[in-house]
């Protein structure tokens, strides 16, 4: 009887330890699932904010070339009118 007995305790042993065995194949599945999905929606926001940055510089750079076009257009209208002034004769 004590024969058996073992031989039962061993089987009860193999068996929890093909439970436990699946248990963690499914923890893991579970966890790279998890980390995937977690990857792919930092990958997305990463992407996001990359777009938001290229609109934001394009932008930038927009209103740089405005700035500097209408800040050349005000200096030679001013040189316009300031040699107007000299040449016409108004300022001595």
């Amino acid at each position: 009887m004590t024969q058996a007995s073992t031989e039962v305790q061993i089987a009860l042993l193999i068996h929890a330890q093909a439970l436990q065995q699946r248990e963690i194949e499914e923890n893991k599945r579970e966890a790279e699932a998890d980390l995937k999905r977690v990857t792919d929606k930092a990958n997305a926001d990463i992407k996001e904010a990359n777009d938001k940055i290229d609109a934001l510089e394009d932008e930038r750079t927009k209103a740089l070339k405005w700035g500097v076009m209408t800040l050349g257009t005000a200096v030679m209208g001013m040189a316009y009118w300031i040699i107007d002034k000299v040449i016409g004769g108004h300022i001595r």
